[in-house]
Order: structure tokens, then sequence, then C-alpha cells
């Protein structure tokens, strides 16, 4: 899946404005790096095609001297639809511009009751630079963050990087990331311990061997970008929610009317008919195939109940009319049914031989009634388990036993 990855300039995002990204085939693997106007990227009718095919992902990134980093403890309860105002009285305190201006973005995974980081920018740079890159045929589908605060346990990380021309000091640690100027006071203040990685961009590398005395791991812009693009991070949040789930149910709708109408994809349209014309003619037949042979089984049931009783006239039900008819032949021949009162009674005695004898015993409608025992738990699973295996229910209440037929 290829990823273009669009670092958004911090002079805002402009038709001509020269912009850095990264063409990954993979969104992992370094691919193209490079920059261009904004209607020259890859992916847009003036980039044309790009190298590594169709682009399935856009990403935006912000750099870290466009963020501030502040920790919050989230108070319980709290809503999306409320979660900027909270937020809002959180960080009133701690933010030089007013909240009004100003775009939030909470961590990955923030739970309410707990402190989380939120990361804040400028609303209208970050609207308008989505926005420019929709006008020129581009969903984003994610907006992240250059670099992100590191937890208590990890080492900090200091970045030097060209930022406008001038050497910048990036440093990403447990209480946040800060940028700045890369000066001798600079490094004097931070006093970094030795084992703390130092990656240098090639142009301020020298620079910053200078001023720490010790070597530093050489990284591009394009590999910091890309590394940004593996967080879970996602800045479009709360007021660039909205934004973005119409941006994309936009997207979804183009493409729909595209496949109805378009010239290209009549061949798919044709396709998809002829599929579902097949299925509707097979479950047709395969319908047709069921009620045969359900018509079959209804015959072959009203033919072993005519066979049997052959006074039956008319079938209208033919198990419940033979059920009747052989009820009636057991009495009129005086054969024992397995609703009767002896049959019951032999099977109770077969069930709990260890009983006692009842005090009282009542029948009627096919349920044996026997009053005043009281017999332990274990003989009660023991009878109810034979009965069942005779198709018989037994059902205890108190002292009372009722033996049910089948």
């Amino acid at each position: 899946m290829a990823t273009l990855l669009i670092t958004l300039p911090r002079t805002g995002l402009q038709a001509g404005t020269a912009v850095d990204y990264v063409l990954s085939p993979d969104g992992v693997r370094m691919g193209t790096a490079s920059s261009a106007a904004l209607a020259l990227l890859p992916g847009t009718n003036g980039g044309g095609t790009s190298a590594l095919g169709r682009i399935n992902e856009v990403v935006l990134l912000v750099g870290a001297a466009q963020l501030s980093w502040h920790p919050v403890q989230l108070p319980k309860g709290v809503g999306s639809a409320r979660m900027r105002a909270v937020l809002e009285g959180l960080l009133e305190d701690q933010l030089l511009d007013e909240s009004a201006v100003l775009h939030f973005a909470l961590a990955p995974g923030a739970a309410t009751s707990a402190t989380a980081w939120v990361a804040v920018c400028d609303k209208a740079w970050l609207r308008d630079g989505v926005q420019a890159l929709e006008a020129a045929g581009m969903t984003v589908a994610r907006i992240v963050p250059e670099l992100v605060p590191l937890t208590s346990a990890d080492k900090g990380a200091l970045y030097a990087i060209e930022n406008a021309g001038q050497p910048l000091l990036l440093h990403a640690h447990g209480s946040g990331v800060h940028a700045w100027p890369m000066l001798p006071s600079t490094v004097t203040l931070l006093n970094a311990p030795q084992d703390h990685p130092i990656h240098a961009e090639p142009a301020v590398a020298a620079l910053a061997e200078q001023l720490f005395g010790r070597s530093v791991t050489l990284q591009s812009r394009a590999e910091r970008a890309l590394a940004a693009c593996q967080t879970d991070w996602d800045l479009a949040q709360l007021d660039l929610a909205s934004t973005q789930r119409s941006r994309s149910l936009k997207r979804l709708g183009s493409v729909w009317q595209s496949l109805l109408h378009a010239p290209r994809w009549r061949a798919l349209r044709w396709s998809l008919l002829a599929l579902l014309a097949v299925n509707i003619v097979g479950l047709n037949v395969r319908a047709a195939v069921e009620r045969a042979e359900l018509t079959a089984q209804r015959k072959a049931i009203d033919a072993v109940l005519t066979t049997t009783f052959p006074a039956t006239q008319v079938v209208v039900d033919a198990p419940v009319q033979m059920e009747r008819a052989v009820r009636d032949l057991q009495q009129t021949t005086g054969a024992l049914g397995p609703r009767d009162f002896e049959t019951l009674l032999a099977a109770w005695s077969r069930a709990a031989p260890d009983a006692p004898a009842p005090t009282a015993i009542d029948y009627a409608n096919g349920e044996l009634q026997l009053h005043g025992l009281n017999l332990p738990a274990a003989m009660l699973a023991q009878a109810t388990g034979a009965l069942r295996t005779q198709g018989m229910g037994l059902k205890a209440t108190g002292s009372d036993i009722v033996v049910k037929g089948p």
C-alpha cells in the first residue's frame, strides 16, 4: 500500500509552496524523498501517477516546532461531545493564545481519570492545510506529529535539524517535546547524559558534534518523517474529526457515482449484473427443488396414515390424526396408553423402587400426583433420570411429586 507522507509547511500550504514529501511503498520502507509544489505532488493531476502506482494513503506530518505538549488529568465521565470544552478549561492557564484559535488532540488510548498528553497547534493553519490538500484531490487519512513525548522509562532523545535555514535542537523526553536554538548555552542548559542518543540531519551534523563533543547518528528529514508515520497518533480529532468524516463520505460518494456511470467500469457493472442474475436464478431453482421435496415428504406421511388407518377419509394434519387414531384404537382394544394411570404408576415404581408408599394418589389428564413423599435429593435425581429415558417427566413440590406422561 503506497503511502504519501507530506510535511505541512510552517508558513501554510499554498498552491506554489514547496512541500517536502516522502513516497513509501508500504508506509515503512523509504521510497522517494523530495519536495515539490502542491499541484505537482505525486498522485495529483499535475504530478501524474507515482512510480509506485496508486497511492492508497496520504498522511500529513506536523513539525515538532509547530506543536506544544501539555499533560492533563482527564475527569471521569467526559464524552467526546464535551471533550474540547473540558480541555479548554484544563489548559486555560497554560496556553499563550486564546483557546478558540487552537486545535487540541489527545494521545491514543487516553482514558478518563488518568493523565494524558494533549498536542496543541494553530487550528486555522492546520485546517487550511487539510483543505488545500483536499482541493488538490487528496484525502488525508491521518495527521501525525513529527515527534511525541517519551515515557518516563525511556531515555530522552535529541534531534539536530535545520529549520528555515537555522539550526534547531529538538528534545523529546518524558516531559514533552521542546524546540531550542542550537547554541552552546542550550547544550549547557540541557546537560544531556552521554547515553542520550543524538540524531542529526547531514546539514547540521558537524555543528552538533562540535557542540556536544561526541559523534551523532545521521538521520535525514525523510527518515524522521517516516518514523513518525509508525506511531498510533492521529491529530484529526474533535473539530477536525467531523471534517475528515465528511471528506471520506464525499470521496465514497464520488467513487460510487464513478462505478455507476463511468465508461471504464462498464464491464464491471455488466459482470455484477450477470452474477446477480445467476444467483437469483439459482436461488429460485433451489427453492423449487426444496418445495418439491417437502411436498413429497408430506405425501409420504399422509400415505402412512391412510394405509395404517383406511377409515380416514380426509387428511388435514397427518401426525395429529394418527395420534388420535392410535388413542382410539387403544381404548377400543383395552390396551394401556403411555399416559394412562397404570402406565404412569408402573413407570414410577421402576424409577424409584425404594421410595415409600405415598399417603394419597391423584390422577387427571395424563398426570399422576403422589402425596406425602419426602424423598432425598439423590433419589429424586435418580428417579428423574430414569423417567426421562422413558419419555416421561417428574416435578417435585415439597412432599408432592407429579409424574407426567409423554
